[in-house]
């Protein structure tokens, strides 16, 4: 009996080598699976980014909302503008009368030609606001396009040469060579955790969307009124309604810009994190492969983070450069 014992030991050893074999591999496609989504997902939503900021507000989503922008501010912002226009209008012609030394040494006509002018251009704000509004998000679609091309592609290119897939692939892809006690364990935490972190990465995709889609309205609601506010713009008394106004319609279009530059550095710092000469392996101390991958990837994680954190503090930067309360 006892001579066939070492038999049984082989067979024993040899299956449990084949089972151990079996998990690697089912491990290893896995956590490549869950390595390639996190990545897809991280460049398709870099040049989503890229791609949201450059389009101007009437080409935004073909251009439907805003002619339906266009119907509000002409239909229903339009009429209300024009009795504020005639109030501005009046309001600032009594003020130029009663200004000089009250009527007793009135030039009417200077006063008239200086009211005529201001009428003339206020009337001219007024007709042509979606205009002037659409101008500025355009200057702002331009300037980012001008940065991406300064910056050259922004789309995290490192991680498209597969650098961390390709080391995966070194160190857990050899299908010919036996697995050894380490890897099945390794491979099941690195699947865990590739899972979890691509799962972040989704809703920080859903973070961001909702970033770039709150802009939009807020341009769009912003464009939707616009006819009021600058039926204020040559009226002594009110005219900082009007210039409040356009500062604010600038500082929406410049965010434009300030979002490009933090994904441009976002860009930097993620090909930091997957530069090769960064990924290097010292077993004498423990840093294996799947602790740099892990380690690679939660980097990535709270990257992103920043990068979310950033775009919500751009509108808040913009207003300060601006100085707009």
């Amino acid at each position: 009996m006892f001579q066939f014992l070492p038999v049984f030991l082989g067979l024993f050893d040899s299956t449990i080598q084949k089972l151990m074999n079996g998990y690697r591999d089912i491990f290893y496609e896995l956590a490549y699976s869950n390595l390639s989504d996190m990545l897809s997902d991280m460049n398709e939503k870099v040049g989503t980014i890229s791609a949201e900021l450059s389009t101007a507000p009437d080409a935004w989503q073909g251009g439907t909302i805003w002619t339906l922008i266009e119907q509000i501010a002409e239909q229903v912002a339009l009429p209300v503008a024009g009795t504020v226009f005639t109030f501005v209008v009046l309001w600032e012609l009594i003020s130029m009368l009663v200004q000089p030394n009250n009527l007793a040494d009135v030039d009417f006509v200077s006063v008239l030609m200086k009211w005529l002018l201001k009428t003339v251009v206020a009337a001219w704000f007024i007709a042509n606001s979606l205009t002037i509004c659409n101008c500025f998000f355009g200057v702002g679609a331009s300037m980012v396009q001008k940065t991406t091309d300064v910056l050259g592609t922004i789309e995290t290119e490192n991680t498209q040469g597969s650098v961390l897939l390709q080391y995966l692939t070194d160190n857990y892809g050899d299908q010919d060579a036996d697995a050894e006690s380490g890897d099945v364990s390794g491979l099941i935490s690195l699947t865990i955790s590739t899972w979890l972190i691509d799962l972040i990465i989704k809703i920080m995709g859903i973070l961001i969307t909702i970033i770039l889609y709150s802009r939009m309205i807020s341009i769009y609601l912003h464009c939707a009124v616009a006819p009021l506010p600058l039926a204020t713009v040559t009226n002594h008394h009110l005219s900082n309604i009007g210039t409040g106004y356009m500062k604010n319609v600038f500082a929406l279009a410049m965010q434009a810009v300030l979002m490009m530059i933090c994904v441009a550095i976002y860009g930097v710092l993620v090909a930091n994190v997957f530069d090769p000469t960064t990924i290097t392996l010292d077993p004498d101390n423990g840093v294996t492969a799947i602790k740099l991958l892990t380690k690679a990837c939660w980097s990535t994680v709270g990257i992103s983070i920043l990068l979310v954190y950033s775009l919500f503090k751009c509108e808040g930067i913009t207003k300060q450069v601006f100085a707009i309360q």
